[in-house]
């Protein structure tokens, strides 16, 4: 095997801070008397924790004053002033672990609401998406989106909200405490600190390009992952497992160095918030000697600092901590929101259509999908009322694109598609696509019963509509002979049937529909030769009345269509009736026989 082409990096693009942290507030805005619950709780909760160091350092005092007392005989312990001390200081312990019980209440349900409101903003703009857009994102991807970073932003937002607010709350009370001690002691303490931020914000603006990048390859990885669970019988049938896990490999590679790389930068905060901590230490020792030597302050006091130091560095060390979950939180924000900001597929007429009464019009329709490739050149047909339109030709000429341009999946970059002399633009795509019932070559089920899949087509049939429909395509007979029968429940992947028994479950719930235009995709192409007749019967019947397009690329089932276009590069070169088409002996003729041939050999 040839060595696969090295791909181009590419360039490591950073966090938008200014962006995911608007991102981020105007999320939060929508929930700002519960915010506001939780800061207050958070305050109280701190500010408690804050005075009990300084009610300790008195207590502690209190005995060292009193154990001089005894070894001089001068006096005792005052246990009744300790104990009061002590009441108050375990008060103070309680009350505010009951408020730090609260803000995490208030937050969590803050952040469990706004997961719950993206995921149905983006399971709505799925939903709403154009179909380019559709089209260009990975299944995989999206799914990553939709459930690893919202996960990843709300654990972002639940643990980093809470601890930067008591960090922030903290350093303010403690410092305000440690001023009351000593001024000097205090400044020693917090000349350090510009070091420490200094140094937080150069690892977390290197560290941030990971993060992101990190969030991509994961996405590109679970899409891979889907893939190779959805198609691993056509990975084995072809004896691609090698190639396949060769892709997973360089994938998984890149999100295992970016992981590690924005775990490994970030983490360095730590360390040197650690070692910047204990020299802390070693100057508030150095400095509390001297003032208890020289009578400045009292032994207590000494005490009641230490821990205000250990109080004051802490936050600075939660901050740096937590700094992996904001970036995490800011990239999964980032990806949720370039998502979000995608334009809605737009409809801007209100105009309703409820039927057809004349026909359809293609007018000189171009179309393509890339700028410089033309798919439909100047296609001009006229469908009327009731008629069944063969659409035939090679692959990619074109077919089932006419039927997405009629459906508005996509629009026409020039010419007009009419319905009843009317421009299609001008009517509701919703109102539109209502008249309309698809059957494509490749169906689509959900995890649901049969009964439940068949109904999808009318919400409102009964159970005898719905097994007229299933019997009308003659699904009945093999549903009844499965264990639960119409309540048999199609699996995750729908293969607890085969691929033809799908088609039929498909083609019922398209008759359950009733609508007004058919487009059938190729609707017979995966059923044997029998059932096939069978369902071209029941489709001559469910046709009748109706406007239907037809494609398919077995020509013996649309000998008794009003009409057949045949397509080459997006071109009519050919149409008429079955016999019309014979008599000019041109690519249908020969098609046919070719055909043909192949079913005698």
């Amino acid at each position: 095997m040839s060595p696969r082409p090295l791909r181009r990096k590419p360039p490591e693009k950073p966090v938008d801070n200014k962006r995911a942290i608007k991102n981020i507030l105007t999320l939060l805005k929508n929930h700002k008397w519960k915010l506001i619950l939780t800061v207050v709780c958070a305050v109280i909760s701190t500010l408690f924790t804050v005075i009990a160091p300084l009610l300790i350092g008195q207590a502690t005092t209190l005995i060292f004053d009193g154990i001089n007392k005894i070894i001089h005989n001068t006096g005792s312990i005052d246990l009744n002033a300790l104990i009061h001390i002590l009441i108050i200081v375990s008060a103070l312990y309680m009350i505010s672990s009951v408020f730090t019980y609260l803000q995490s209440i208030f937050l969590v349900e803050v952040t469990t609401k706004i997961s719950y409101d993206l995921r149905e903003r983006l399971i709505e703009k799925i939903l709403h998406l154009p179909m380019d857009k559709v089209e260009e994102n990975k299944r995989g991807d999206i799914l990553s989106r939709v459930t690893n970073d919202v996960d990843s932003l709300q654990n972002g937002i639940t643990q980093s909200f809470i601890q930067l607010l008591t960090a922030i709350i903290t350093l303010i009370g403690v410092f305000i405490m440690m001023l009351s001690i000593n001024i000097w002691m205090t400044l020693a303490t917090i000349i350090l600190i510009p070091v420490s931020f200094v140094l937080i914000v150069l690892m977390t603006r290197f560290s941030q390009k990971y993060f992101l990048k990190q969030l991509q390859f994961k996405g590109s990885v679970n899409g891979q992952i889907e893939e190779t669970f959805t198609g691993h019988d056509i990975i084995r049938a072809f004896n691609q497992e090698e190639i396949s896990m060769e892709k997973f490999e360089r994938d998984n590679e890149n999100w295992f160095v970016h992981e590690w790389k924005s775990q490994f930068f970030s983490s360095l905060n730590g360390p040197l918030m650690n070692f910047i901590s204990n020299f802390t230490y070693v100057v508030v020792a150095v400095l509390g000697a001297v003032f208890v030597l020289q009578r400045v302050i009292a032994v207590g006091d000494i005490l009641a600092f230490f821990q205000y130091t250990q109080s004051f560095t802490r936050p600075i060390q939660q901050i740096t901590r937590v700094m992996n979950q904001i970036q995490t939180a800011m990239a999964a924000s980032e990806r949720i929101f370039e998502f979000l900001d995608y334009n809605d597929e737009e409809n801007p007429s209100s105009k309703q259509i409820s039927e057809i009464k004349d026909g359809i019009t293609f007018d000189n329709v171009s179309f393509s999908y890339t700028p410089n490739e033309k798919i439909i050149n100047n296609l001009s047909f006229d469908v009327k009322k009731g008629e069944k339109i063969a659409i035939v030709g090679e692959t990619g000429a074109g077919k089932t694109t006419i039927v997405k341009l009629l459906m508005r999946f996509y629009d026409i970059n020039s010419g007009s598609i009419k319905i009843d002399g009317v421009d299609i633009d001008e009517y509701d795509k919703d109102s539109l696509r209502s008249l309309i019932g698809m059957v494509l070559q490749d169906s689509w089920l959900f995890s649901d019963t049969i009964s439940n899949n068949i109904q999808y087509g009318n919400l409102d049939a009964t159970n005898e509509e719905i097994t007229d429909a299933a019997s009308q395509v003659y699904a009945d007979n093999f549903i009844r002979q499965l264990p639960d029968g119409y309540e048999s429940k199609l699996n995750e992947d729908t293969d607890n049937i085969s691929h033809g028994q799908k088609q039929l479950l498909t083609i019922a719930r398209t008759i359950l529909s009733k609508k007004e235009v058919l487009i059938l995709d190729e609707a017979t192409s995966s059923v044997d030769t029998r059932t096939e007749k069978l369902i071209q019967k029941a489709m001559d019947r469910l046709m009748e009345g109706k406007t239907s397009f037809i494609i398919a690329h077995r020509l013996s089932t649309i000998r008794n269509a009003d009409k057949i276009i045949v397509i080459e590069n997006g071109k009519i070169i050919e149409q008429g009736t079955h016999e019309e088409l014979l008599a000019l002996k041109g690519y249908y003729y020969n098609t046919l026989n070719s055909q043909f041939n192949e079913n005698i050999l």
